[in-house]
């Protein structure tokens, strides 16, 4: 089975993790302020598109090994050279996996340590968008 849906939203890298102590609670934050929004537009889709096609989530259970492979896009800004066709500019790509990754947690699968295969591109496109496919892994 493989459940795919597409997500109309600028895509946005993880960002550092920042931790300090205020009154005697840990609290992290995010140097990206977009992220969050982000994350949010990611989780909503997914979960509006799931309920499309069955109620339970998560989609994959607990143990079960996935592949995941993400398309980003995003604008091509008119300053840049016609010659350059691929992006290669931030954000990093790993960075926009991990956030989208997290988006998906509990809404696709239980943990994103269920993860054995993943697939990544970014791409000039519009509109600005990440395109998510998501299916089990067989036996091997």
């Amino acid at each position: 089975m493989t459940f795919e849906f597409i997500t109309y939203a600028r895509p946005e890298p993880q960002g550092s993790m920042r931790g300090f102590v205020r009154n005697g609670r840990s609290i992290l934050t995010s140097n990206n302020k977009k992220m969050k929004p982000y994350r949010q537009e990611v989780t909503n889709t997914a979960q509006n598109a799931l309920l499309m096609e069955t109620a339970e989530l998560p989609l994959f259970g607990k143990h079960e090994p996935v592949s995941i492979r993400f398309k980003f896009y995003f604008q091509r800004p008119p300053s840049i050279p016609k010659k350059r066709v691929e992006l290669v500019v931030k954000p990093d790509i790993d960075k926009i996996a991990r956030a989208t990754c997290d988006a998906l947690t509990g809404i696709l699968y239980a943990d994103d340590a269920q993860i054995v295969e993943m697939t990544a591109s970014k791409h000039y496109g519009t509109p600005e968008r990440v395109e998510v496919s998501i299916s089990a892994v067989e036996a091997r």
